[in-house]
């Protein structure tokens, strides 16, 4: 992926308190925008991607104060252009309560969108939600699935959890038990 104009990586450098793992992880996929104004614009204007990164500026505070809240919506606003990275995000700031309330099921139903739109990541993150039930029904059968197809689109990790969701379960006096 290269920079658009206005748009650069963070810096590894910084000065203000540390972002979680979950908000790092975030700003060194996808960059932010130093020209809040101009990303603004075009992210009004329709631009998925600068929705997206406009998020990252506000989850990182690069330039602005940090706000997660706002960085929560754009990324929402960002998903709802059919930007599948952005439904990632937007579903992990409600998993992990960064900037609004914890709501398992709005997750679920953004990395559902996200898989829908076929990004690997999506359907991975989906697939742990209905392996633990967490804001959906537990459903080992559609985590299996789900993380079948994550592997096909390239999510590696999810390649041993298909294997172990389809196999058989194995009879207690095979695997140590007492018949």
């Amino acid at each position: 992926m290269t920079a658009a104009a206005g748009c650069h990586r963070p810096s590894s450098q910084r000065e203000q308190a540390a972002p979680s793992a979950s908000v790092v992880s975030i700003g060194n996929v996808i960059g932010t925008c130093p020209d809040v104004v101009a990303c603004e614009r075009e992210c009004d204007a329709g631009s998925a991607d600068r929705c997206r990164r406009l998020g990252a500026t506000y989850a990182f505070g690069e330039g602005v104060d940090k706000d997660e809240t706002r960085a929560a919506a754009l990324y929402e606003r960002a998903c709802e252009l059919k930007d599948a990275p952005a439904c990632v995000f937007a579903g992990a700031m409600y998993e992990y309560a960064h900037g609004v309330a914890k709501d398992d099921a709005r997750a679920a139903r953004l990395y559902e969108r996200a898989c829908d739109l076929g990004w690997a990541a999506g359907c991975y993150n989906l697939a742990i939600m209905y392996e633990n039930g967490r804001g959906v029904p537990k459903d080992r059968a559609k985590a299996g699935d789900l993380y079948q197809v994550a592997c096909t689109a390239g999510a590696k990790q999810a390649c041993d959890k298909a294997r172990e969701m389809h196999a058989p379960p194995v009879p207690p006096f095979l695997d140590g038990g007492l018949p």
